[in-house]
């Protein structure tokens, strides 16, 4: 079968998440072939091209027009800052090419909605970045529940912090802290956060939310550590929940911005049940990026013995860690699966934003 032919948005010459997390899939699976990219300008296309090691056939745009109207296109990939992935895919889903877009869709609800219809119209395939139910670790702990070893799940309790959203903030780095843009600390590690829970222990089906600001007035810095300024926050830094999970489970969860404590204790999650406790331990908030770096520890009410776990390794453990579930999303999607494999589409994706719509109305935020 011939390689999917895509045409990559925001694949820049830097060290970003595009980098980090999509090329290493694309540049080694034959089911996959880069042929174009856009960029700010085709100076910027260029230049990715040959910082990557692309070949030179790979065609350079510097508009979303320009690569839209490529027909030599099957799957446009968006890994662009969040508000502005409506303008940037809005030209191919029209001209009805599939898409893979990062989470989140679009800077809200609003957005997101338009172009699913768009996309429906379209009759195009539709892929969200949303990567917990391909994680092997949140496999491994549903299967433990699911096995009947802790029996029947009453609570959830987890804490954890992506590391930063603390008193300064990073030049490169202001658009998350203003929560207008879409991409901030509940809409991103929040979300991503509760979708591995909900992987594992079912659907949120009520809630009651708190957020805060903790700090209203942030200092701004350069890459070199400098200050450079002051901004107001307005995205949130302290996110709580509690609720009702949709096996009968109540939940409590807490998302900081700050340091992990001891610089290395950044999630705490236990699972408890009438029969035992699953606690998941590691380094940061980012359970759907999870494999070797979060350790499972399984206790036994009857025996009072511990067990460690360890995670299955598939073919894609060998690949950097931030790449490894994205290379499921995309080795799902090629291999035509679908919700029911955890490669989720804009449906889903949708509930998703409606969720955060949710948060901020439930706690008086006006949006």
């Amino acid at each position: 079968m011939a390689p999917i032919r895509v045409g990559f948005i925001g694949l820049g010459s830097g060290q970003a998440w595009s980098v980090w997390a999509h090329l290493p899939y694309l540049k080694s699976s034959p089911k996959y072939e880069i042929v174009a990219l856009c960029n700010s300008s085709v100076e910027r296309a260029q230049a990715a091209i040959k910082t990557h090691e692309l070949p030179n056939t790979v065609k350079a745009y510097g508009s979303a027009e320009e690569i839209a109207n490529d027909p030599d296109i099957d799957l446009i990939v968006c890994s662009v800052r969040v508000d502005k992935h409506y303008d940037a895919l809005l030209p191919s889903i029209k001209a009805g090419k599939d898409v893979f877009c990062e989470w989140p869709l679009a800077k809200d609800a609003k957005q997101a909605e338009e172009m699913l219809a768009v996309a429906k119209e379209k009759k195009v395939k539709t892929l969200v970045g949303l990567q917990a139910h391909q994680a092997s670790s949140l496999r491994k702990i549903k299967q433990i529940i699911d096995s009947g070893k802790i029996g029947r799940v009453l609570s959830s309790t987890f804490h954890g912090t992506p590391r930063f959203y603390d008193a300064t903030v990073t030049e490169s780095a202001e658009y998350s802290h203003e929560r207008s843009y879409g991409g901030n600390m509940l809409t991103i590690y929040t979300m991503h956060s509760l979708e591995s829970i909900q992987y594992v222990l079912g659907d949120i089906t009520d809630f009651h939310p708190l957020l805060a600001i903790s700090y209203p007035e942030s200092t701004v810095k350069n890459a070199a550590g400098e200050t450079v300024g002051t901004m107001k926050r307005t995205a949130h830094d302290q996110i709580m929940l509690q609720g009702s999970l949709g096996q009968g489970a109540v939940f409590s969860y807490h998302l900081r911005g700050g340091p992990a404590f001891n610089n290395a204790d950044g999630c705490f999650w236990r699972i408890y049940g009438e029969k035992g406790e699953i606690q998941i331990t590691g380094g940061d908030s980012y359970l759907h990026i999870s494999d070797d770096n979060v350790k499972i520890n399984v206790f036994d009410h009857a025996s009072g013995e511990t067990e460690t776990v360890a995670v299955d390794k598939d073919a894609f453990s060998e690949l950097p860690i931030f790449s490894r579930n994205v290379a499921r999303l995309y080795d799902g999607f090629a291999d035509g699966k679908g919700e029911q494999d955890g490669v989720l589409g804009w449906d889903f994706a949708l509930k998703r934003h409606q969720f955060v719509d949710k948060v901020y109305e439930k706690a008086g935020v006006p949006y």
